[in-house]
């Protein structure tokens, strides 16, 4: 398709408008989360390494969401600005008709649904399991982890019971350690020590812990034939259980296996991401007609409409992805109602836009 300086005009104008509301709804939506996860490392459940990494991750997340609606403020924003400005006029006075206006709105509206396609098959749910990992995972290691300040830990449920008096800041040098062992025997290993160190795999999350200047005492209990030993130094591993990730939650699960399920909730699930897209490609055309402005309007006078369209489309969604989980409506129904009213509504404001329903004042 050939574009003209016009298209260029208008999908530079749309383009930049999106990148920026896009760009304040992400941040929006990732502070909340941010200060969740900041939460949650402060409280030593997750390691502060991760922060971004998974915050990142839910970014790819949240984009399925927020394109359909940032593409509809967008192109109602830079309209608004054109009307005001009285450039849309002045294209009008040139012979420039709807057709015309449409086409790089509908040019951008394409692009960002193959975007969200990707995102919301493939891109999204990978990120999601990938967070969802990463998440599980720390708090695994963090929770085996044997030594907090201060506190005494109970690990390998209940096995064993570690103290240290002091660490540092990485956690790396410990001060005054007690260890008791339930070993596998039946015996117990009773173990003290002046000072030590830690370091861990972060692959395998195995810690090599070193102790120095101790006393390690082993026996049965209800005996007092004790072995007394003094070290100094003594090094041992510790390992955590092997980790198996489970997740069942449907919106990570992967497209292939949500494909061809006769369970309502996996069909529930890949009906949304299928809306997704589509939804993109209505509210383009949606958007055009809803930032018409009379002269003597503000510029956002149409934002509070086109943010109420955007909710009842979205409200509907979630109605039909209810029904289908219930198994209330046709498989192959589905959500296409919500898409064909929608759709249907647009093109009654593009026909009014054109005079096509002159009853319609």
């Amino acid at each position: 398709m050939n574009t003209t300086i016009l298209d260029r005009y208008l999908l530079r104008e749309a383009g930049l408008s999106w990148f920026a509301v896009t760009f304040v709804l992400l941040a929006i939506m990732l502070s909340t989360r941010f200060a969740r996860f900041l939460a949650e490392a402060a409280a030593g459940e997750l390691p502060r390494e991760l922060l971004f990494k998974v915050a990142a991750l839910s970014s790819l997340q949240y984009l399925v969401i927020l394109i359909p609606v940032s593409l509809l403020l967008a192109i109602m924003l830079s309209l608004g600005r054109l009307y005001r400005d009285s450039e849309i006029a002045a294209m009008m006075g040139c012979g420039v008709g709807l057709g015309a206006l449409y086409r790089p709105f509908v040019l951008l509206g394409a692009l960002l649904a193959l975007l969200t396609a990707a995102l919301a098959f493939q891109i999204g749910p990978w990120a999601g399991r990938s967070a969802d990992y990463l998440v599980k995972n720390a708090a695994r290691l963090i929770q085996f982890n044997p030594f907090e300040e201060g506190r005494f830990k109970s690990v390998m449920s209940g096995r064993a019971v570690f103290y240290a008096e002091r660490m540092s800041a990485d956690g790396a040098a410990l001060q005054t350690i007690i260890a008791h062992v339930e070993e596998d025997d039946g015996g117990v290993s009773f173990v003290t020590a002046r000072s030590g160190t830690q370091r861990t795999d972060p692959f395998s999350g195995e810690r090599t812990v070193s102790l120095q200047n101790g006393f390690r005492y082993r026996g049965e209990p209800g005996r007092a034939d004790y072995d007394v030993m003094r070290f100094g130094e003594f090094t041992t591993r510790v390992s955590p259980p092997e980790f198996i990730y489970i997740s069942a939650k449907r919106k990570l699960m992967p497209t292939g296996q949500l494909l061809g399920s006769d369970d309502p909730n996996d069909r529930a699930e890949l009906a949304w991401r299928v809306a997704a897209p589509i939804s993109v490609l209505v509210l383009t055309l949606l958007a055009v007609p809803l930032a018409h402005i009379a002269p003597r309007q503000g510029r956002y006078g149409k934002i509070v409409v086109g943010i109420g369209a955007y909710l009842l489309y979205s409200q509907l969604i979630g109605v039909g992805q209810a029904w289908i989980a219930k198994d209330e409506i046709p498989n192959a129904l589905g959500l296409w109602w919500v898409h064909a009213l929608m759709l249907a509504w647009a093109l009654l404001l593009i026909a009014r836009r054109q005079n096509r329903l002159r009853w319609w004042r």
